[in-house]
């Protein structure tokens, strides 16, 4: 990629404006792409946020500034340290600003037809990155190409990542969470206001990549708990290549990592003064906890920060007998079928979530690994404990001595079978078994020049979703064009019947040959028997 790929360099170049009016907070003043679609970069959706403080909406008397939203000025303030990006420049990854801890903004396309024609389908986009990485600038997020192609209104949601998106803690007590707060708030800020950005209000789908998709499954299962009178701001979801596979860490379990930060700081972690010295970014700069993350001075397990169950994010469903309890299990509550009958009741009308056959690849290339203890060590960063002994358990252990590629292949099938394989196979297993119109994908192909290992591996399938046509051939071009066609046609006939129209061992594969068409999942008992080793997973008639 050249920097002329990024959305600011195209709008500084055409130097064609474009504004809106929207609905309470004034004028915003965007550019055209190359293409003609309208762009307006980095609005903000909310209020900077205090440090591990919970986002806040912007006010009814806020006004945007009088400027051109049309710079990458800032990113994420997030460590550097993030194996699966190694070999591309930085700045494909987070665009052409600096780092911030207010990135709680949102790019958003709409089709070279607006402000012309206006009641556009909206798509909302998470990106992803581990929830330790990445931006909405992100080349593989650029939506000029697919708004133009499908009329589309495209928004990029901003969030903050790490340790400043999801530290958490019952003492001291750090909500967390702030992340997927981030992407929530920047929900309703779109519902509210997208409109005058010619999209339909009321036709908002929301997708995301890995990280992007487990903040989706959050986000829906935030909505299935939302209290009486309220309802979804999406109709519909796209999880792309991740899901839930196991409840969130609770805050007590995620102390420990709360304290050795501390401990990497030179802060006493039982001092009543702990949490305000790490909020302070005077005492505690931005660079400095990134730094004790990327150089692991806090324990190699205790770098990568994710979701805890707390009420604030995930209360209790108020229609069971837990609803004192203060870590509900959210994947019981799918199980059960509760969260999709709660999803149909608050709007939701479809969900689809898929895989590629080698996501292995890049969780491989994710980690540093050695031995066996840093496999174990890292899939604590992500997992309880004992559930990490339980999952190990089920795969062959490597000896010591041999070679460090065999280590980080076990890393990258037991990260990749816990964060993606398994849990999309749940979560379609409970939508189907609850009634809930659901549709699972699986990608056996994907542009060859954008996997020089030969896998088609985790992420690979971004030129296809964003239709990205400086980086598709020729012949690629229509095979993207195919597969997006045949997604929403799927959709749509998935709304229409209001139920599914296949098993969860079906699945829509994008073949090796390029062709489209429905299959059997061939590795349904694989992973229907690696299920019990989770909790509350019990096994069939048939063993499995």
């Amino acid at each position: 990629m050249t920097r002329s790929s990024h959305l600011q360099d195209e709008l500084l170049a055409t130097g064609t404006s474009v504004s809106v009016e929207t609905l309470r907070y004034g004028r915003i003043k965007g550019g055209r792409a190359e293409n003609g679609a309208a762009v307006f970069l980095e609005v903000p959706y909310a209020l900077p946020p205090g440090r591990f403080q919970d986002p806040e909406p912007l006010p009814e008397d806020y006004r945007y500034e009088d400027k051109d939203y049309i710079y990458e000025r800032s990113y994420a303030v997030q460590p550097k340290n993030d194996g699966q990006s190694a070999g591309s420049p930085f700045e494909d990854k987070v665009g052409l600003g600096e780092p911030t801890e207010n990135p709680l903004f949102v790019n958003i396309v709409a089709p070279p037809a607006f402000p012309s024609k206006t009641g556009f389908p909206v798509k909302v986009y998470i990106h992803g990155g581990f929830l330790q990485f990445g931006s909405p600038h992100g080349l593989g997020g650029q939506a000029q190409f697919v708004a133009a192609e499908w009329s589309e209104v495209w928004v990029n949601i901003g969030y903050r990542l790490s340790i400043f998106g999801f530290l958490a803690s019952d003492q001291p007590k750090v909500a967390g969470n702030f992340g997927f707060k981030d992407q929530w708030l920047a929900l309703l800020w779109i519902k509210d206001n997208i409109a005058a950005f010619g999209g339909d209000p009321d036709d908002i789908q929301l997708s995301g990549l890995s990280a992007g998709a487990h903040s989706v499954h959050q986000i829906l299962h935030h909505i299935s708990l939302l209290p009486p009178g309220q309802t979804s701001p999406i109709r519909s979801a796209i999880l792309q290549s991740n899901a839930i596979m196991i409840s969130p860490k609770s805050p007590q379990d995620l102390r420990p990592q709360f304290q050795a930060i501390a401990h990497a700081l030179g802060i006493d972690p039982t001092s009543p003064s702990a949490l305000s010295q790490l909020r302070d970014s005077t005492i505690t700069p931005a660079t400095t906890l990134t730094r004790i993350i990327e150089t692991d001075e806090a324990g190699l397990e205790n770098g990568t920060f994710r979701g805890t169950v707390e009420r604030s994010w995930l209360p209790p469903p108020t229609t069971t007998t837990t609803a004192t309890t203060a870590t509900p299990d959210i994947i019981a509550w799918q199980r059960s079928g509760s969260f999709a009958h709660a999803l149909r009741e608050k709007g939701v009308k479809s969900i689809i979530v898929g895989d590629l056959t080698e996501e292995w690849y890049l969780y491989a290339i994710a980690h540093p690994v050695k031995n066996m203890h840093d496999v174990e060590l890292n899939l604590r960063r992500y997992y309880q404990d004992d559930f990490v002994k339980t999952t190990l358990g089920m795969y062959a252990a490597l000896p010591d001595g041999v070679d460090e590629g065999e280590y980080k292949k076990l890393l990258g099938r037991v990260l990749s079978d816990g964060q993606v394989h398994l849990p999309v196979r749940l979560l379609a297993r409970d939508l189907v078994e609850a009634g809930f119109p659901v549709l699972r994908y699986e990608i056996r192909w994907t542009p060859e020049q954008g996997r020089p290992f030969g896998y088609v591996t985790h992420g690979t399938d971004r030129a296809l979703w964003a239709f990205r046509l400086p980086t598709l051939q020729e012949d690629q071009v229509g095979v993207a064009r195919s597969w997006l066609d045949a997604i929403a046609r799927e959709v749509e006939a998935l709304e229409k019947a209001g139920k599914p129209l296949r098993t969860a061992r079906e699945v829509l594969a994008l073949r090796k040959d390029k062709s489209i068409g429905w299959e059997e999942d061939a590795r349904w008992e694989h992973y229907m028997k690696l299920r019990c080793a989770l909790p509350g997973e019990e096994p069939d008639v048939a063993g499995n």
